[in-house]
């Protein structure tokens, strides 16, 4: 009788400690949809903190100007482009380097450097992917993700609906807004 009850904690033990390792290193961190500021309200937003220990540093090095971007465009592959028509990347870069630095308050004070590696996917209607009429109404979506040390942060996701891109750098404010409003 006393094996089966050692047997039987063993086992509860091993299940415990399986479980709280697979969860904390193995289990990806669910994306969820957002409506938590007004600009979220707009257009369809997600967005997922990686590591909430590191948000107010992330938003420190934001503060002292203490960032880099890394940055991509994707295009359409099924339909011709339209997004490549109205604006480049490097444009887009530049609007977010804007916005930063509103943000700037101080120097880089002995900050981390954030890395913001974002792209701006442009929503492709012909994609045989797309099964419902939902998933046609936007022009495209913004994915940002913020890095401090090669440690994934924070990250976001927000569609923007003009196709020549007039909405992209309201949505790249919302998207800074959304990281910065996660201070401690």
């Amino acid at each position: 009788m006393g094996k089966y009850i050692y047997a039987l904690i063993v086992i509860i033990f091993i299940w415990f400690a399986g479980s709280q390792i697979y969860t904390t290193f193995f289990k990806t961190k669910e994306t969820a949809k957002t409506t938590r500021l007004a600009c979220h309200k707009k257009s369809t937003a997600f967005e997922v903190i990686y590591d909430k220990k590191l948000i107010d540093k992330a938003i420190e090095s934001i503060e002292n100007g203490n960032v880099k971007t890394k940055y991509e465009m994707q295009f359409s592959k099924y339909m011709p482009s339209k997004m490549g028509q109205y604006f480049t990347i490097e444009q887009v870069d530049n609007d977010l380097h804007q916005i930063l630095k509103s943000y700037k308050k101080g120097d880089q004070n002995g900050s981390n450097t954030l890395l913001i590696d974002y792209f701006v996917y442009e929503n492709d209607l012909n994609d045989p992917g797309k099964k419902t009429e939902e998933a046609k109404k936007y022009a495209g979506y913004i994915r940002m993700n913020f890095y401090l040390d090669n440690t994934k942060i924070y990250g976001v996701q927000i569609d923007f609906m003009d196709w020549q891109g007039k909405d992209i750098k309201e949505k790249l404010e919302c998207a800074v807004e959304s990281l910065m409003t996660l201070k401690q």
